[in-house]
Parts: structure tokens; sequence; C-alpha cells
């Protein structure tokens, strides 16, 4: 009989495991993703606020 709870507490485990890892990776995704817009956000504002160049002319992802 224990060896059945044995096996049952090792499977609950497992499951447990996985959506741990799951939502882990999620959360990774996304702060990826975050980091990516915030980056370009960042780039944009550098490239805007160098009054000494047009950009806009040359790079037309500046307008987006």
């Amino acid at each position: 009989m224990e060896e059945i709870n044995g096996k049952q507490s090792i499977k609950t485990h497992i499951m447990d495991a996985t959506e741990v890892n799951a939502q882990h990776a999620l959360e990774l995704e996304q702060a990826s993703k975050e980091r990516r817009m915030r980056s370009k956000e960042q780039i944009k504002a550098e490239v805007i606020g160098n009054n000494n160049i047009d950009y806009k002319k040359h790079m037309k992802w500046v307008d987006e």
C-alpha cells in the first residue's frame, strides 16, 4: 500500500513541477517581450532627441 501512495506522491510532485516550469517559462517570455519594447522606446527617444542629425528621413521605423 505504501508503494502505491509513494508512486502517487511522485506523480503529483511531477505534475506540480511541470505546472511551475510552464508558468516560469511564460513569465520569462513576457519579461523578454517587455524588455524589447522598453529597449525600442529608449532607442526611439535617443534618436529623436538628437537634434544634430535628422534621422527621420533615413529611418522609417522612428515614426512608428
